[in-house]
């Protein structure tokens, strides 16, 4: 569990503290530099606590039990309680991640599917070997997404 000061901060200085951090999360729109800026920040411990917690999310959006969460996450059952009644209740701020992350996962399965329709044949035969590999890769891939999706 993380601690904090049980000295309390005063409003103003709480509110200026975090609308800095939710201001420089906001700037951080390149992948390598929120990815740096998270390694410097936050301890590995911080780091694995909330990449859980965001699969948390998902996986309690996508209707799964409490029981194969706990067994793919590692995570207590009050935490997984907390989280779904966030996603449930509260989530103002969870939902729009979490639909942009289904998003993402529906455009890897359609553009997958598009590049399976595009696949052409090499010079001298319809059915070569490589593209059958690349055809039966791409059927397994689109599968594997489907299945994670």
């Amino acid at each position: 569990m993380t601690k904090i000061s049980r000295i309390p901060l005063r409003t103003d200085v709480w509110e200026r503290i975090f609308d800095l951090f939710i201001e420089t999360l906001a700037d951080l729109k390149d992948k390598q530099k929120f990815a740096a800026f998270v390694d410097d920040f936050f301890s590995p411990t911080e780091k694995i606590m909330f990449a859980k917690r965001l699969a948390l999310t998902v996986l309690l959006a996508k209707s799964h039990d409490y029981q194969s969460i706990r067994q793919i996450l590692r995570i207590s059952p009050p935490t997984i309680a907390k989280m779904s009644l966030k996603v449930k209740y509260e989530g103002k701020g969870l939902h729009p991640v979490i639909e942009g992350i289904f998003k993402k996962e529906a455009a890897r399965i359609i553009w997958k599917e598009i590049e399976s329709l595009f696949d052409i044949p090499t010079k001298g035969s319809l059915r070569s070997p490589e593209s059958f590999k690349r055809r039966i890769s791409r059927e397994q891939k689109i599968a594997q997404l489907k299945s994670e999706f």
